[in-house]
């Protein structure tokens, strides 16, 4: 006979990463990319041109990282 099984637990967020759009110059698909710090060309999904980036500044995603506990603090105090 095998033990009960123990509900799991929710399980707080481990980490965060932030998420940036870049707009398409051909076909206005908005492309995702996370934490883009570096220049770089990105695949459009839609039109598959690739176009270069504009980079975001790294201190500030270290900033949010902080700011937010690495999304810790983000969580839904409902939850805890």
């Amino acid at each position: 006979m095998s033990a009960p099984k123990r509900p799991v637990q929710p399980v707080p967020p481990a980490g965060m990463e932030v998420i940036f759009f870049y707009t398409c110059p051909q076909c206005g698909w908005h492309a995702a990319v996370g934490n883009p710090t570096e220049a770089r060309l990105i695949p459009c999904e839609s039109c598959g041109l690739r176009f270069p980036i504009i980079p975001v500044e790294e201190h500030y995603l270290h900033f949010m990282r902080i700011m937010t506990g690495a999304g810790r603090a983000a969580v839904d105090p409902d939850f805890l």
